[in-house]
């Protein structure tokens, strides 16, 4: 390929390997001016716990990344050319439906290996970056192919890599659960940029991530370590010199207010006279020229002037009064929470001389070693806690230190610390003055007046009780996707900013949101008024990767994840809300904040580990479009664990896109997760029809509790054209079924049943199998009702979406069935309506049947039985139009009234049949 002039060549080499123990070598290398190399190995088989999707081995708990399938950190690379992906720049292949499970960058994804090679685009890839990310998160095994002079590199992060090892690991031999990648960028002498060599020892291996050991903690850790080292008698002293600095800066704030209130006063006071003098000035002209002006009015219109302009320049002097003393505060509570970490550090000292860690020894900012879900599995671990915090929000106590002592008297750990200072934070009412801040002025009333008056934040008060508590706590400032902001939405300025607080825990930062977790719902109990306490419990300890869709720091560090995102990558995230997190939701893939397309048709799959609720809401960013035109333009289905909506717009224009989930089917009970921007650019011909009136097609929670299965048909839409489909159940005999088959007319929204065109072809003790016919295009629902053999109401298990693109004008309806047809098979024939006057054979299988007949006007005609339980007969159906009925007795008495009707066909004269 000749290169443009003036740019360096590009040269790709793409290299696939099987060998015959099954193992798959692949390798990628890109040169231009510098060689970059990315290799994976791939064992023969999965590991027999958590594989790796990418190279079969084991992954370890503390090495998982999770989407949808599992990959080690190392190994969550772009499959072609391992630029190392995070959970908000990984794409995935949908050209590919849901068999492609791999991950790529944006650069590669929807290529394959040929078009890779073809192409020689330069790539977008950061060689300085990517080596460095190298030697911080990977560990090269099996060496390369040219040689090379490692060196050992501090790590930045003070620890060996996730799945490194203390001892080191020889050069050629993988640990299970370690990861088979290599990377490794190179000038073209050959030698590497950046390396890392596993058998090497980090600089301060103590500090570490190694498994079984933690990041050093201080001396002093519990309420009891605390209590018997005289931490608390010695903050109670330094808290009493606080609060008097507290009062003297409040003193002079007051006297500061006063003071710019007086000089307002005046100036507005001199600017007055001054027009006062000039209207008598002008008073006293007009006069003499013979005018007679209204004084009194001229008076008051000068009066009214000088009210609105004392108000505005009151309301921006107040406004910068407020920021100031805002400022103030917040730097005399931050040295005041660093006196507090001095004096238990001092503690600490005195109980350990040789400590290397103590609390005034503020941790790293770098990521935490593990995730939320390793900390605890369940809120429930802290109910004793939190039932605690709660129940002190009602007493009242004169000192920060006599709230933190009571608030932690049962903590061992720091993560226990943080948790209950949280549950109070959150639990208690600070939005409202209490009489007991008059009456009672040494209250924990008066020691949240900060907080009430609005010169200190939430965040400011958790930090502070962090700190007596011995906890270090930051305070962030940054950008935030609140309340208000949509997709594709700017921030600059002052718009949409926002803090939040990391805590440290054990040497971790966690990041935690003490204002978006509080929730007060008035309500009423046994008729008395009561304030019931709800929370978030998203944040609290919030992942990194999850806290990044929401919040962006104006320090990157603070992101504590691995590869920082630019802001822009951060603008272009979608909006997602904390029910996303807190139901288990993931992405498929990495989808932008606003989704182009120039056919009309958005697709966006959600990875959901339950059956959920679902809603949706589709509205356009032109306000003077009908709603009811995107009626029904949602299509909603559950495959697996994978909830994808699919978004069919009727015209080019901009669309807001939301989805709303929970764990009922209500609407009324869903909550906000996700929103998106629709850029539609183009349709590609005729807008296609709305689909019909149904919320979601596919299973529901009864399909789970009966234990019932999809055998052939795992999506529930389905595209036919025009042959008869089969549709399977798995499903034990105590289940009892009926179903429903709906047409929908896109024309005028109506919904007609056509149960003659699906048929229970056969139900057996283990499953359950239909015929399915259309008669014409369009859309068709197809709903399996169920219950078990304890319950009289069928609640719907299943529900298909059938489209038809192209009827057979030979399609006939299905006999009828009855009742006692539930436990049969019909073979043959299998068509509803039967030409007069013709021969048919008919067998079908009637389980435990003594006789079987088919009965034509007064004629029974006797079928004959065969192997098991197989009932056959060659019978004319004679002259006369009518109904032919099948029944059978299933008991030795031959009174009539125990034959069972089965079947009715149609004897007609004209086939064709009308829908």
């Amino acid at each position: 390929m000749d290169e443009p002039e003036g740019e360096l060549p590009v040269h790709i080499d793409v290299k696939e390997q099987h060998k015959k123990d099954g193992t798959y070598h692949y390798s990628f290398t890109y040169e231009r001016a510098t060689l970059y190399e990315f290799k994976f190995e791939r064992a023969p088989r999965p590991a027999s716990q958590d594989p790796c999707f990418r190279c079969n081995r084991r992954v370890l708990p503390q090495d998982q990344v999770r989407v949808d399938v599992l990959f080690h950190r190392q190994c969550f690379r772009c499959r072609i050319c391992g630029l190392l992906l995070t959970m908000q720049t990984f794409y995935r292949n949908d050209a590919n439906d849901s068999t492609d499970k791999e991950v790529y960058c944006k650069s590669h994804v929807g290529k394959n290996l040929r078009q890779v090679k073809s192409e020689c685009i330069p790539l977008e890839l950061d060689l300085d970056n990517i080596s460095q990310h190298s030697q911080l998160n990977s560990i090269k095994y099996g060496g390369s192919s040219r040689k090379t002079s490692p060196k050992p590199v501090p790590s930045p992060r003070n620890h060996s890599p996730r799945g490194g090892s203390p001892t080191g690991t020889p050069m050629g031999h993988s640990p299970s659960g370690s990861s088979m990648v290599s990377v490794t960028p190179r000038t073209m002498n050959g030698s590497t940029f950046h390396s890392y060599n596993p058998n090497m020892t980090d600089f301060n291996a103590s500090f570490g991530s190694t498994p079984g050991y933690h990041r050093p903690r201080p001396v002093l850790q519990s309420f009891q370590d605390f209590e018997t080292s005289g931490v608390f008698e010695s903050q109670s002293v330094l808290e009493s010199r606080h609060r008097e600095e507290e009062e003297r800066l409040q003193r002079f704030l007051l006297e500061e207010r006063e003071k710019e209130m007086r000089k307002l006063d005046d100036s507005i006071a001199v600017e007055k006279d001054r027009a006062a003098a000039d209207l008598l000035s002008s008073f006293e002209h007009m006069s003499m020229s013979g005018s007679t002006p209204n004084l009194m009015a001229e008076r008051e219109r000068i009066e009214d002037h000088f009210r609105r302009m004392r108000e505005d320049k009151l309301k921006v002097m107040m406004e910068k009064i407020a920021t100031e003393e805002k400022t103030r505060t917040a730097k005399m509570l931050d040295r005041h929470g660093q006196e507090i970490l001095l004096l238990i550090a001092k503690k600490d000292r005195e109980v350990d001389r040789s400590a290397i860690f103590d609390h005034s020894m503020r941790p790293p900012v770098i990521p935490p070693e593990t995730k939320k879900a390793d900390l605890y599995k369940s809120p429930e671990v802290f109910r004793k806690l939190d039932e605690r915090a709660i129940e002190l929000t009602n007493k009242d106590y004169n000192s920060f230190t006599n709230l933190v002592k009571e608030l932690t008297r049962d903590c061992q750990t720091e993560l226990e610390k943080v948790r209950v200072i949280f549950r109070w934070v959150i639990a208690k009412d600070l939005g409202k003055h209490n009489v007991k801040e008059i009456v009672r002025p040494n209250s924990t009333a008066s020691l949240l007046r900060g907080v009430r008056t609005g010169k200190e934040t939430y965040h400011q008060l958790f930090k502070k009780l962090c700190n007596y508590a011995g906890l270090h706590c930051e305070i962030i400032l940054g950008y935030s996707k609140g309340a208000g902001y949509k997709p594709g939405m700017r921030m600059d300025g002052t718009s949409f900013r926002n803090s939040w607080t990391a805590v440290s825990i054990d040497g971790n930062w966690r990041l935690v949101n003490c204002t978006w977790a509080a929730r007060h719902v008035t309500g009423h109990k046994d008729d008395l008024p009561e304030i019931f306490y709800k929370y978030d419990e998203f944040y609290f300890l919030t992942d990194p990767e999850d806290h990044i869709y929401q919040h962006y720091p104006d320090d990157s560090q603070w992101q504590l994840i691995d590869i920082p995102l630019p802001f822009s990558e951060f603008l272009n995230l979608p909006v997602v809300k904390s029910p996303f997190f807190n139901y288990g939701l993931r992405f498929y893939s990495n989808y932008g904040a606003t989704l182009t397309t120039d056919s009309g048709m958005v697709e966006i799959r959600l990875i959901s580990y339950k059956i959920l609720g679902f809603g949706h809401v589709l509205e356009s960013y032109d306000k003077s479009v009908d709603a009811r035109s995107l009626e029904g333009r949602v299509l909603l289905r559950h495959v697996k664990n994978e909830a994808i909506f699919t978004i069919n717009l009727p015209k080019k224009g901009l669309y807001y896109f939301s989805i709303y989930t929970g764990d009922y089917w209500h609407s009324d009970c869903l909550e906000s997760a996700a929103s998106f921007l629709i850029n539609c650019t183009e349709i590609m011909g005729a807008p296609s029809p709305p689909y019909p009136p149904v919320p979601f097609y596919g299973p529901t929670p009864i399909m789970e509790s009966l234990n019932i299965e999809t055998s052939n048909q795992i999506d529930p839409l389905i595209v036919s054209n025009g042959e008869s489909l089969d549709i399977s159940f798995k499903l034990s005999k105590e289940i009892k079924i009926t179903h429903t088959f709906q047409y929908f007319d896109a024309s005028d929204g109506s919904v007609s049943d056509i149960d003659r065109y699906v048929f229970l072809r056969s139900r057996t003790e283990t499953g359950a199998t239909y015929m399915v016919r259309c008669p014409k295009e369009g859309y068709y629902i197809f709903s399996l009702y169920a219950a078990d053999e304890n319950n009289e109401t069928l609640d719907c298990a299943y529900r298909y979406l059938v489209i038809c693109q192209q009827a057979n004008q030979a399609t006939n309806v299905f006999p009828k069935t009855f009742h006692k047809w539930q436990r049969c098979t019909l073979h043959e024939p299998v068509y509803g309506d039967l030409m007069t006057n013709k021969r048919y054979s008919f067998r079908l299988d009637v389980p435990q049947a003594v006789e079987v007949f088919l009965v034509i006007g007064d004629i029974w005609h006797h079928l004959k039985r065969k192997l098991g339980f197989t009932w056959e007969g060659n019978i004319n159906t004679g002259k006369n139009p009518g109904t032919a009925k099948i029944y059978a007795r299933f008991s030795v008495d031959r009174d009539a009234s125990t034959f069972s009707h089965l079947l009715d066909y149609e004897l007609i004269e004209d086939a064709e049949t009308e829908i």
